[in-house]
């Protein structure tokens, strides 16, 4: 197959076998019957490799239909694949990484650092915001996040050290969540993801998740070092955030609610340069009744992901299909294409600002 710069590519489903169980409802997503492999995230337009499998090739997206990497194919030519300036900062890597995440029980409190800590413990070019878009929820769907009022770093570690899980979770807030929320996690705010949710999380492009606890609702055990790896301890607790808002405070920070533009009106902000200058996230939608067609411009490069219905991408040169769960790389040589939408189409875009 001969891939080039100036034509979307088709991206396989890559899924993600990452320590928890779950992947049900990204089956479901997807459209997948009873015998389909099942993991509990899966990583989209990934260039980002597995930290639980160094070495290997797991987590790298390939090119539906093929062999072949995307990170493979973007390394033949960065400049034409996802700009000049962004290849000169850059070099291969997207500079973000989209997953869905569907876990059947709750994940361990945890937090991830930002870039300065990052470098400092784990040698690493960034650190990891993220933001998660709320997809699907079952009954008693919710997430802890950021620290109560009250919480010391003196008492968190005493309660690290004693694995006191309820008293460890009551030190954050609890909070119901439904679809269509928006969620901005910056680097050093405490978090966990509870059970029965499908989330799209989009991050820096880094796979480094520091935990407070080490034993997992089922009652099996990681081992102590998954907890902090090379920062130890200290390292840990200097990794959180312990900004400790008031409930109202904490939300108005970290929940935000699709916004509409009026030149624009069938394209929601999801999150924006406002939130953080890390990356975006925007969900157009389409209906044949109204604003069944778009004329979208690349600025840089995409990572698209259907999240509802059929749509056919055209642009000079060429065309594809695409319905849900099927994903998309825009290269930096398509300079725009028109989206329409079979009935009505939702998609998920993905980029850098400014590029």
């Amino acid at each position: 197959m001969d891939l080039s710069p100036n034509q979307m590519l088709r991206l396989a489903p890559n899924k993600v076998d990452y320590l928890i169980p779950g992947g049900e409802m990204i089956n479901e997503f997807l459209g997948e019957g009873p015998g389909a492999r099942v993991c509990s995230q899966m990583w989209i337009a990934s260039l980002v490799t597995s930290a639980l499998q160094p070495g290997t090739a797991t987590g790298l997206s390939r090119v539906a239909g093929t062999d072949v990497l995307l990170r493979d194919c973007l390394a033949e030519n960065p400049a034409a694949w996802l700009g000049e300036a962004h290849a000169a900062h850059w070099g291969v890597s997207l500079g973000f990484l989209l997953k869905l995440l569907h876990s059947r029980d709750r994940l361990l409190l945890q937090t991830h650092p930002d870039g300065a800590r990052a470098r400092k413990y784990f040698g690493l070019p960034s650190g990891k915001d993220e933001a998660w878009y709320v997809l699907d929820t079952r009954p008693g769907a919710c997430i802890w996040l950021g620290f109560r009022p009250g919480v010391t770093p003196a008492y968190f570690r005493g309660l690290i050290e004693r694995q006191d899980t309820a008293a460890l979770l009551d030190c954050l807030h609890q909070i119901p969540i439904r679809p269509g929320e928006v969620y901005f996690i910056p680097a050093g705010t405490a978090h966990a993801m509870g059970s029965d949710s499908l989330v799209a999380e989009l991050q820096e492009p880094v796979d480094i998740t520091l935990r407070a606890e080490y034993i997992r609702p089922d009652g099996s055990r990681l081992p102590v070092a998954s907890m902090y790896g090379p920062a130890g301890m200290d390292g840990l607790l200097d990794c959180f955030r312990f900004d400790c808002l008031p409930r109202e405070e904490l939300l108005a920070r970290h929940r935000f609610r699709p916004v509409s533009g009026a030149e624009e009106p069938w394209r929601k902000r999801l999150i924006t340069p406002e939130q953080t200058p890390r990356f975006y996230m925007d969900e157009v939608e389409l209906r044949r009744e109204a604003h069944g067609s778009a004329l979208c411009v690349n600025r840089g490069f995409q990572v698209l992901l259907v999240l509802e219905g059929e749509a056919e991408f055209q642009w000079e040169g060429g065309s594809l299909r695409a319905r849900r769960g099927e994903e998309l790389f825009v290269p930096h040589g398509v300079a725009s294409y028109q989206c329409t939408a079979e009935g009505t189409c939702r998609l998920l875009e993905c980029g850098l600002p400014g590029v």
